[in-house]
């Protein structure tokens, strides 16, 4: 007996638009003067979150967050705390 899902799999999607991983999602980048890029988080490495100060686990794609001017200032945020900084500061 077939299996049913093998329709499913042999189907050819169209092709999806992808952008780069390092690429932010449109909505991440609203604030003047500050560089936002999407990281894998396959590094093996974990950060501490500013917007919630919780760890950002080894493996978990997150955004870091660049102010311009500041060397040091490279931050590593999950995605929906991102989020809700750029509302909190009147961003998108």
């Amino acid at each position: 007996m077939p299996r049913r899902h093998r329709a499913a799999r042999e189907r050819s999607d169209p092709d999806p638009v992808t952008r780069p991983t390092s690429v932010a999602p449109e909505w991440a980048v609203g604030i003047e003067g500050v560089e936002v890029r999407a990281v894998s988080g396959e590094k093996g490495k974990a950060y501490r979150c500013p917007g919630c100060e919780q760890l950002i686990q080894p493996g978990t794609p997150h955004l870091v967050v660049l102010i311009e001017g500041e060397l040091e200032g490279r931050r590593h945020w999950h995605t929906p705390c991102w989020r809700r900084e750029l509302r909190r500061r009147g961003g998108r």
